[in-house]
């Protein structure tokens, strides 16, 4: 399938897994399919004895990132979290957990997404608990829907102004933090559509 292709056309290209190959359709299991499992298996236990190819589902890493849904900044966030100041990006590949939703930390402490904070700060600290943080990531990014929806078109119209409300929200989740664990230090800022941060607090 190609990346254009809408996902109800027909397309002849190679499945890619067993669960969606017409084999799975079939009534019976076949010889393809048993040679199938049998390969899925063998590089699933290669890569469970493979040094280093994971952590351990608890532990010490270095940080939680809390950020937007929107598909335009999930490597450019991946790509901040290696160049924060002072922190090498392989030490932090696979070392860092992360929580994503709409608006990032504007969802988690803007009224408008009251219903979703709760979600957030448990997560947060189930992190803190299982992984040791100390410290927590919080970016917004400029032209974000989740925003609009929460200030008004009109609080978000020009730059200076979106500024001004992704601050005040950061501003506000930093002092959340500061409250619920104030062990944490806490990196808040907004995004660009290139990368670059602004930092706020």
């Amino acid at each position: 399938m190609t990346p254009n292709q809408p996902l109800d056309t027909p397309h002849t290209s190679a499945y890619s897994c067993l669960c969606c190959s017409p084999n799975s359709l079939s009534p019976g299991p076949s010889r393809r399919g048993f040679l199938g499992l049998g390969a899925a298996a063998l590089t699933g236990g290669l890569l469970a004895m493979s040094p280093g190819t994971s952590q351990a589902a608890s532990g010490n890493y270095e940080a939680m990132l809390l950020n937007c849904i929107d598909p335009r900044f999930t490597t450019l966030s991946w790509q901040y979290m290696g160049l924060l100041h002072g922190i090498a990006r392989d030490k932090l590949s696979d070392n860092y957990s992360q929580f994503v939703m709409a608006g990032g930390p504007i969802g988690a402490v803007h009224p408008k997404f009251a219903s979703w904070h709760n979600t957030f700060w448990d997560n947060l600290d189930i992190s803190v608990s299982l992984h040791h943080i100390p410290r927590v990531v919080a970016l917004t990014h400029r032209d974000c829907g989740a925003a609009k929806l929460a200030f008004g078109e009109a609080k978000v119209a020009t730059k200076e102004e979106e500024t001004r409300a992704h601050a005040e929200a950061l501003i506000a989740f930093r002092a959340a933090v500061n409250k619920r664990q104030p062990k944490l230090s806490v990196i808040t800022g907004i995004m660009d559509l290139n990368g670059k941060v602004d930092l706020v607090g």
